[in-house]
């Protein structure tokens, strides 16, 4: 065997051994992938389910009922601030949701965004109103930290359209 067919069958060799190799790894990716779906399918259901419990909780005028969303929604000493309301536990940031509803008879907050979410984060927009019986058009963000069982830790809520105070 002559220098050249050595070095052929060498790498013929290592080719074999490295495709081998590759095949193993694209099997296991491809195993970890048809697993990986229905974990990111679990978060993204669990993560939407809390999402829109936060957005019921806005809209429910019962105290008892609201409440129970909110502690459903958030874990016990959760908090939520934006820029004029801020509440740290169950009761009052039902408290506050209540309040926020007293100039707003009628309004129901609905989302008007796609849910994004990384790592703990999460971010959607969100709207009231704008409709006849609703006339003045509100809208928001909201950031909020999840907990590991996909309840809110923490929000922070910013409203990024609303009426400009004396009407103008």
């Amino acid at each position: 065997m002559n220098r050249r067919d050595a070095l052929k069958s060498a790498l013929a060799i290592s080719l074999g051994t490295a495709v081998s190799s590759h095949a193993a790894v694209i099997e296991q990716v491809t195993r970890e992938q048809k697993e990986q779906p229905d974990e990111d399918r679990n978060r993204v259901v669990k993560v939407r389910e809390t999402v829109l419990r936060y957005l019921a909780s806005w809209n429910e005028r019962d105290a008892k009922r609201r409440l129970d969303l909110v502690s459903q929604t958030w874990i016990d000493g959760g908090t939520y601030i934006d820029r004029v309301r801020e509440g740290h536990d169950y009761e009052s940031i039902s408290a506050l949701i209540a309040k926020a509803q007293i100039p707003f008879p009628g309004y129901r907050t609905y989302l008007v965004s796609g849910i994004e979410n990384h790592h703990e984060y999460v971010r959607f927009s969100w709207a009231a109103g704008g409709a006849p019986d609703t006339p003045i058009y509100i809208k928001g963000t909201d950031i909020a930290m999840l907990a590991s069982d996909f309840r809110f830790k923490s929000v922070i809520g910013f409203v990024d359209v609303a009426p400009v105070a004396g009407g103008r």
